[in-house]
């Protein structure tokens, strides 16, 4: 019997691994940020996949912070919120992701003196899949960022 060439094999799977994959096609929305509170501030935006496939969001970065991390507000069963950094946020095909603050959102750390209200900054989005693009980030206050049923105390880990 015969044993097919593994130099034969392995393009044919090549191909087929990036089969079903489809493409990603990312839309970035308008980005605002929250005026800073205990040396924090959220990135509020949304992300729409118009592609066949799935991406995710990996990492962020602004001049305007020490850093920027992707975090998950989460309640448990007592009511208690706690925020989880994640290491990507999934960007699936066809589908809208939301960054809000009591969600998933960005968090930027100790951001600088260009973080006030009324101003803006830059933050590069990276992507699992994509190439990265840079947005500007509007300032504003953070109940601006909320969800109309939002409450200060939703917002503010610290309240």
């Amino acid at each position: 019997m015969r044993r097919p060439s593994s130099l034969l094999t392995l393009p044919l799977l090549v191909v087929l691994a990036g089969c079903g994959g489809g493409t990603p096609q990312l839309d970035v929305g308008s980005a605002q940020a929250a005026e800073p509170v205990s040396g924090a501030s959220q990135i509020a935006l949304e992300i729409t996949n118009d592609g066949d496939g799935d991406d995710a969001l990996v990492a962020a970065e602004a001049d305007a912070a020490l850093a920027v991390e992707i975090h998950i507000t989460e309640v448990d069963d007592d009511g208690r919120a706690t925020m989880r950094e994640l290491d990507e946020a999934e960007l699936p095909a066809g589908e809208t992701v939301r960054f809000r603050p009591g969600g998933l959102h960005l968090m930027m750390i100790a951001p600088d003196d260009d973080v006030q209200v009324g101003g803006t900054f830059a933050v590069t989005l990276e992507f699992d899949r994509s190439d990265a693009v840079t947005v500007d980030v509007e300032v504003v206050d953070l109940l601006d960022l909320a969800e109309p049923d939002a409450t200060e105390e939703d917002l503010d880990p610290d309240a």
